[in-house]
């Protein structure tokens, strides 16, 4: 029952990415800022070229601009400062049409020497060698006797820059190919990682997600074997290690297959396939529910070791955690797919979801199973002391402490390191977290490694004629 309900979340996650990917999707919106509107092109496409993310920040970044605007010293000033902050977007285009070099530099020669005048000086936000030139695609002045329009753009030329993009492959901004008249960037172009970079990260991945199948495959096997020694409160270790199999499954999928967001050179654009979605979303909900159930194991040992719940007393409450686990699990996924926030990791190959407030609820989930684990300790070291008291011996009692210490310490340190490097973004703490996730899961597994254990494989494997190996020893008499 406990499988059905993860394949039931997981379909209904399937189902709803199907039913939004359907929706019509919008890039461009329409100009809100004042100063920009009516300059010849009625779209936009945030972030800017400043890094702002979205209208109302470029609406306070161009305040700074006002001295400059009242000069009235280009006809294109208002142009140029609007391309910059208010870029603008077409659906043939990939990201926003950034101003020329040269138009940059037509309007720095007009207005510099008023600006000094002023004691102002020329923003090195919009210094003019951050400016593509043609062949690139870009905004350019419009021809000396369109001067009259001093404050608008010329529809037929933006539609001109238009119709050159997508005749001619020469149009595409640098790392960028031209796939059915769109503008498309180059796979693995960004200049961030190199390819020794992205080759290390393959094998640590490949290697990693290897380990963590076996381990969890081991641990899965052996609680099939014998599922009456794992009750709560130690029965989370299993969705623990199912979480950690089908996470890694995921990654050992795109070792073998090659990267999901690159389709013939060129990277994968919105709306993107539904195997590279698919993986993002089953990755995120494992992981999510990874620290659910991690949350929940030291739960249930707090409730015995502290509150001294019985076995029988904590399995009656375990459906309502089944119910909130899984449920909250698919929170992430409904976002995503309701909000579209599905990105591409070129560096890892997947698509991703970037969602800080999942990460935050995560670390928040693993802090608060941390501090029951502490608790819980501290609830078994009392019983310890009460057992020398008492004059038994707490021997098992002990190897338990043990046993718990060393495999919470290994989900919980892993794991919440993890969750911090998704605020860095550098080669090796993009490195550290996937073999972090991975490592988290192959702590759970070694829950199961025991004697009991070892010994229940050896029963299974040991031929069954092999009891008999004393049958020639009998004597002939007797047989």
């Amino acid at each position: 029952m406990d499988l059905s309900m993860l394949e039931f979340w997981i379909l209904l996650s399937t189902i709803l990415y199907g039913f939004v990917r359907g929706l019509p999707e919008s890039r461009c919106e329409r100009i809100s800022v004042p100063m920009c509107q009516g300059i010849g092109y009625n779209t936009t496409l945030m972030p800017n070229f400043v890094g702002q993310g979205n209208q109302s920040e470029a609406s306070i970044g161009l305040q700074n601009f006002y001295d400059i605007l009242e000069h009235d010293c280009s006809p294109y000033l208002r142009l140029f400062v609007c391309s910059v902050y208010v870029p603008m977007c077409s659906d043939y285009l990939p990201g926003p049409i950034p101003a020329c070099r040269g138009l940059c530099e037509e309007v720095k020669n007009d207005c510099l020497p008023a600006l000094l005048k002023t004691g102002l000086t020329w923003p090195q936000k919009i210094e003019c060698t951050r400016f593509p030139e043609p062949p690139e695609l870009c905004i350019q002045q419009p021809p000396e006797e369109e001067h009259n329009h001093t404050s608008q753009v010329n529809d037929l030329l933006i539609d001109d820059h238009i119709r050159s993009f997508k005749s001619s492959i020469k149009s595409c901004p640098t790392n960028m190919i031209l796939v059915d008249n769109t503008c498309v960037k180059v796979c693995n172009s960004d200049s961030k990682y190199s390819a020794s970079d992205r080759h290390l990260f393959e094998i640590w991945s490949g290697v990693g997600s290897a380990l963590c199948i076996i381990a969890t495959v081991f641990a899965f096997l052996t609680f099939m074997i014998e599922p009456k020694r794992f009750r709560w409160p130690a029965r989370p270790i299993l969705f623990l290690t199912i979480c950690g199999f089908i996470s890694s499954s995921m990654y050992l999928l795109r070792w073998i297959l090659g990267s999901f967001t690159c389709t013939g050179g060129a990277s994968i654009m919105k709306p993107y396939n539904l195997l590279c979605v698919s993986i993002a979303l089953v990755i995120t909900f494992c992981e999510f529910a990874f620290c659910m159930w991690w949350c929940i194991f030291c739960l249930g040992w707090y409730l015995s070791a502290a509150k001294e719940w019985s076995t029988e007393a904590i399995e009656r409450i375990s459906q309502v955690l089944h119910a909130v686990t899984w449920t909250s699990s698919t929170m992430p996924v409904i976002y995503a797919l309701v909000s579209n926030n599905i990105t591409v990791n070129e560096f890892s190959g997947l698509c991703e979801i970037n969602s800080y407030i999942s990460i935050i609820c995560q670390m928040v989930c693993v802090l608060a199973g941390a501090i029951m684990a502490v608790l819980t300790s501290v609830a078994l070291k009392n019983v310890r002391k009460a057992l020398i008291y008492a004059g038994r011996s707490p021997y098992k009692l002990e190897r338990l402490i043990y046993r718990l210490g060393v495999i919470s310490s290994g989900i919980c340190f892993p794991l919440f390191i993890c969750l911090m490097c998704y605020f860095v973004d550098t080669f090796a703490v993009a490195l550290m977290k996937t073999c972090l996730r991975l490592l988290s899961a192959i702590f759970a597994s070694f829950w199961v490694f025991s004697s009991k254990t070892f010994k229940s494989w050896n029963k299974i494997l040991t031929p069954p004629f092999s009891n008999h190996k004393n049958f020639h020893n009998v004597p002939a008499t007797k047989v």
